[in-house]
């Protein structure tokens, strides 16, 4: 095929696809077909026109796009011609008004759904040429007002003004004043996609029309903004929002829209938190709200997304509620932790919603301290479904908040490795001396700094000799590490609280595994040697208070494995359960409420707040007093809220340390200054 050939076969192709795009143009602007596979098919369309012939070396792939785009053009022209002769017909100024809402309606519609299926045309062939600077090249949706304009409301824009005057100086009906204000709204559209854009829209307004038509034409969109706001119905909004705040610069900067829109949100956070039972209703019910419709639909327009977030963690760190949030949140995370998941990506996507949450917290501190007391109950306890998925936690957590936010529970999966180690080799050990435990004892080691309570009794017989044993080799190891690490001596202390183990019963009619704590092991251990017994002998022989042993008595009492005659308890030998393997150990984190140390916290803060105070002065030299409360205020802000009185007795008690870095000065002795 020769060149001439060539061309002409390329050319009758690319009229063949006009021919298409004018049948697809059709159905938009004439049928009214405006559902979104009407939407995806002319997408496709354009996909095809513009990259078809990418492949053809003899022409350039941008020459597609321009015969498109000039189609395109020629038929909105055509289009808008003809809108223009129908307009000129109208004598009336009712009429003129009706019969342009009519068609920009409809024509504004239609060139929402157009530019919606040309969005390939608009990221690459405009985009392309506006980047080569061709400015007079538009977005199809800019394109099409920017010729409704030229060609519509530029030949009748006088009259069209005149009109609206004097229709809203007649005490017009409902009816004609929603006419009025769908023109008013069309000519914000235009100003806004007008290729000069010198003079803001507001601007523009106020000096073309009287202030009587800007008057109504604020007063109908604030309006229009409380009715869309209510009505749950968002569809329109964000289009809607675009064109207001243009001409309305006080939707954005002023109170009365934030007022309307804070209180229907308040009352739509607090009705979905009401309904929430559980964590994972509550995490649903604020990020449900966070990631509305309506919050979608304000998107762009950031001053007004900030009070929905604003409105998320008033509800949230809000002081009289029923429930605790912090806590309903660890409770979730433990649960989440020690279930196995239906779906890999279904549980990261919830853990990632949990670390989203807590972005909402103001005393984000307690959140780490909490959720590091039950992460170290699950370590201990064996619980935890993966190792990976507790560090995938910890690292959302860091993404968003930083590794010094995340380190008590970097420190706290670390000491797990270092458990681990310690298992190994104290089994080592074990070998070495050739002893012979006759039960499988696996120590853990964790710093129990706070937030775990312990309390003392007898260890039984049988376990005695390993922990002896253990001791020993974590005395050789502390030398060890003395001598070879600079190290200090490292205190080792059995915790009776959240030690547990398993125990095989022997009954007349079955075998039972038994998860027990600790202290349940040693109570039935008791029974080897004592067919009956009461508690007072228990507690005798075993040291350990009453109250406390009521405790661990309490859940194999009531599933009557122990069973009593009178003060004398005695194994129920005829217990049966069709399971093999009994949990008779109460979960901590279930059964105890997860509590904070307000003591430990405190001192924590303390430390977090002088470093902050320090770090602040040291970095501006010389600060007044109410200017340091703020810098540390703002510094703090993420981790916790510092209250003034706080941060006020943290400097008092700097100055009394006789820190040598900071000293007053200045006018009665309200400045600090680092030296």
């Amino acid at each position: 095929m020769n060149r001439q050939k060539r061309e002409r076969h390329h050319y009758e192709s690319m009229w063949d696809n006009m021919d298409t795009t004018r049948e697809l143009l059709k159905q938009i602007f004439d049928e009214n077909i405006f559902d979104s596979q009407q939407i995806l098919k002319f997408h496709a369309h354009v996909y095809d026109f513009c990259s078809g012939l990418v492949r053809n070396t003899n022409f350039p792939y941008q020459d597609a796009g321009g015969h498109l785009y000039e189609g395109l053009t020629n038929y909105l022209d055509i289009r808008l011609q003809n809108i223009a002769k129908d307009m000129e017909n109208q004598v009336y100024d009712d009429d003129l008004i009706a019969k342009y809402a009519e068609h920009w309606v409809h024509y504004q519609k239609s060139c929402e759904i157009l530019d919606h299926g040309c969005l390939y045309l608009n990221r690459n062939w405009v985009k392309r040429e506006r980047f080569e600077g061709k400015k007079y090249i538009q977005p199809v949706y800019r394109l099409a007002m920017i010729r409704w304009k030229e060609l519509v409301f530029g030949p009748i824009d006088t009259s069209l003004v005149n009109a609206i005057t004097l229709l809203l100086r007649q005490k017009p009906s409902d009816n004609t004043k929603s006419l009025v204000y769908q023109v008013l709204q069309s000519i914000v559209e235009l100003y806004a996609n007008d290729e000069n854009q010198r003079v803001p829209v507001h601007s523009k307004l106020d000096n073309v029309f009287i202030e009587e038509v800007v008057g109504f034409y604020k007063s109908t969109t604030m309006a229009e903004f409380q009715r869309i706001i209510v009505s749950n119905y968002y569809a329109n909004f964000k289009h809607f929002l675009k064109y207001a705040c243009l001409a309305m610069p006080e939707i954005v900067d002023g109170v009365q829209f934030k007022a309307i829109l804070k209180r229907h949100l308040v009352s739509q956070v607090q009705e979905a938190i009401a309904k929430s039972l559980t964590g994972k209703d509550y995490i649903q019910a604020i990020l449900g709200f966070c990631h509305s419709t309506l919050a979608r639909a304000m998107h762009d327009h950031k001053t007004l997304v900030a009070i929905v977030d604003m409105v998320c963690k008033d509800a949230i760190n809000k002081m009289d509620q029923k429930i605790n949030p912090i806590r309903l949140i660890v409770e979730y995370a433990n649960e989440l932790m020690t279930k196995k998941p239906v779906s890999e990506k279904a549980f990261i996507d919830e853990l990632r919603r949990i670390a989203e949450i807590v972005e909402f917290l103001n005393e984000k501190d307690i959140f780490i301290h909490w959720y590091c007391n039950a992460l170290r109950t699950r370590q201990i306890k064996e619980t935890s479904t993966s190792d990976g998925y507790e560090s995938t936690m910890i690292s959302l957590l860091n993404k968003r908040f930083g590794e010094k936010f995340t380190e008590p529970l970097r420190n706290q999966l670390n000491e797990l490795e270092k458990s681990r180690i310690y298992q190994r080799q104290f089994k080592d050990h074990l070998n070495s001396k050739g002893v012979q435990l006759g039960f499988d004892f696996r120590p853990k080691c964790f710093m129990l700094k706070g937030g775990i309570q312990n309390f003392k009794f007898t260890l039984p017989d049988e376990l005695q000799q390993a922990w002896g044993e253990f001791c020993l080799f974590f005395e050789h190891r502390n030398e060890h590490d003395e001598r070879n690490e600079n190290h200090r001596r490292k205190k080792i202390e059995f915790n009776n609280t959240l030690s547990s183990g398993v125990i095989y019963c022997h009954l007349n009619k079955s075998v039972h595994t038994l998860e027990v704590s600790t202290l349940q092991m040693a109570v039935l251990l008791l029974f080897n040697r004592h067919e009956r017994i009461t508690e007072e002998d228990m507690a005798i022989s075993l040291g350990v208070e009453m109250e406390t042993l009521k405790a661990a008595l309490e859940h194999l009492k009531r599933r009557e494995f122990l069973i009593y005659s009178g003060t004398l308890v005695e194994v129920n030998m005829n217990f049966t359960n069709r399971k093999r393997r009994l949990n008779f150990n109460i979960d901590t984190i279930k059964t105890r409420k997860i509590e904070v140390n307000s003591g430990e916290l405190k001192i924590k803060r303390s430390h977090i707040m002088d470093a902050a105070i320090v770090r602040i002065l040291k970095k501006n030299k010389e600060l007044k007093h109410s200017q340091l409360i703020i810098a540390v205020f703002e510094e703090l802000k993420n981790q916790f809220t510092p209250q003034k009185c706080f941060i006020e007795e943290r400097l008092e008690a700097l100055l009394k340390k006789g820190v040598p870095d900071i000293e007053r000065c200045g006018p009665e002795n309200m400045s600090y200054r680092y030296v």
